[in-house]
């Protein structure tokens, strides 16, 4: 069996080496992640299954796109799978479209099941809600 932390780490670096492919691998076919607070998008924030996700969070979020998480800690077992807790520092064109003060800091959650990934949460609280036009 894999070491939890040791797949997430892998998966953070291959988003560093802007591999989208390599980042889809990581997921199981029926994975959900969830963005927090959610973009404008169709989606809400929830992405389920190998498409949603790529085309609503790793394909929009690739461009400059890098990570340097921390804290990892591996803190039960949910769903068939270990809950892994981290922190990472996130920026990238997406952050910086937004106007967002970059790095964001992002707190993450996953459910990593054997090597890959089952359900990723990212709490983005510096982000806050999207600014209202006036």
């Amino acid at each position: 069996m894999a070491d939890p932390v040791s797949v997430v780490k892998d998966y953070d670096a291959a988003w560093n080496a802007h591999d989208v492919e390599g980042v889809m691998a990581f997921f199981t076919d029926d994975a959900v992640f969830r963005m927090e607070p959610a973009p404008p998008d169709e989606f809400g924030g929830v992405y389920t299954g190998k498409e949603q996700i790529r085309a609503g969070v790793v394909e929009p979020l690739m461009a400059g796109f890098h990570v340097d998480s921390s804290d990892h800690q591996v803190v039960g077992h949910q769903e068939g799978g270990e809950r892994v807790t981290w922190t990472a520092m996130v920026s990238g064109d997406f952050f910086e479209q937004m106007d967002a003060e970059t790095p964001v800091k992002s707190i993450a959650e996953a459910v990593v099941e054997g090597d890959k990934i089952k359900s990723h949460t990212a709490t983005n609280p510096d982000l806050g809600e999207a600014p209202s036009s006036s």
